[in-house]
């Protein structure tokens, strides 16, 4: 783990100007040479967006490199000291209003989000503001478990595992008025979650939070991350509340459809290297 460690300490005081633009020079290396991730996301970008052409494909999915680049660049940043957060303006934060109201209803604030951006940005800005637990599902290798842990915790961040022990942890803070951030566009186990839409296309969804909201009655907001232009940091958007109250599939289609929305306001941004079709009739598109 040494080169980790050292990797983490130079990047982490590399200028983040001078950062974003190692990261183009990464990315277009990434997109030439052939690599898994470049396969998985030209999959799925062709299964979602079907009617767009070939160029368009490929601008997306070289915006869709770069953004994953910078989250591995940015690991220094984000796990190390944080010292990004005092730059003023560098983490812009918009529409934070409406969660300050929906905490004022004391029913708890269930937050769940898609994997764009930097999903660290918004789990950082999360625990320096509200008191806040959030699943997590630990990496094999300990020591960068132990990495991520420790900078979660020191940023305010209650972890709890992904299993029955957490989830009680996780509704009893939604019962003790308090919030929960899940991002909830990872596929789940089988057996764990139910088939929805996402994009037209089958996908197999967890239906973890319809039920959260059903068990507590907790207001629901979308959140997500968006990386700004030029290297000039980092937007933490905030939705208005959503209901996913109306039966558990309606509620997952809903979660979906509101994933959809966000996506595509930045959809160069997504994480689209994941095989999000995995446990459907889509599988095989991996495997070509």
């Amino acid at each position: 783990m040494v080169f980790f460690t050292l990797f983490l300490k130079v990047t982490g005081n590399i200028p983040y100007k001078v950062l974003y633009s190692l990261g183009r020079m990464l990315a277009f290396c990434v997109y030439w040479i052939p690599n898994k991730h470049k396969r998985v996301s030209l999959e799925n970008l062709y299964t979602v967006f079907p009617n767009s052409t070939g160029s368009e494909i490929h601008s997306l999915l070289k915006e869709s490199l770069f953004h994953s680049c910078m989250n591995l660049l940015e690991s220094g940043m984000v796990w190390g000291d944080k010292s990004y957060s005092q730059n003023e303006g560098f983490v812009e934060v918009r529409n934070f209003e409406c969660i300050k109201s929906s905490m004022l209803a004391e029913k708890g604030v269930l937050l769940f989000t898609p994997h764009l951006g930097n999903i660290e940005i918004l789990i950082h800005y999360l625990g320096s503001e509200l008191d806040i637990t959030i699943p997590y599902t630990r990496p094999k290798n300990r020591y960068i478990d132990n990495v991520i842990t420790k900078s979660r915790n020191d940023a305010g961040v209650k972890m709890v595992n992904t299993d029955s022990g957490g989830i009680r942890k996780i509704l009893s803070a939604l019962k003790s008025r308090k919030l929960v951030a899940i991002a909830s566009d990872q596929v789940p186990k089988k057996g764990a979650g139910e088939f929805s839409k996402f994009f037209n296309n089958e996908i197999y969804s967890m239906t973890l939070l319809p039920k959260l909201q059903e068990k507590t009655g907790c207001k629901v907001h979308l959140m997500y991350c968006e990386r700004k232009k030029k290297g000039k940091g980092f937007i933490v958007h905030f939705k208005e509340s959503v209901d996913l109250l109306s039966g558990a599939q309606s509620g997952i289609d809903k979660m979906n459809y509101e994933f959809e929305k966000c996506i595509m306001e930045i959809p160069g941004q997504y994480a689209w290297e994941y095989k999000k079709f995995k446990r459907t009739s889509l599988e095989s598109i991996y495997k070509r």
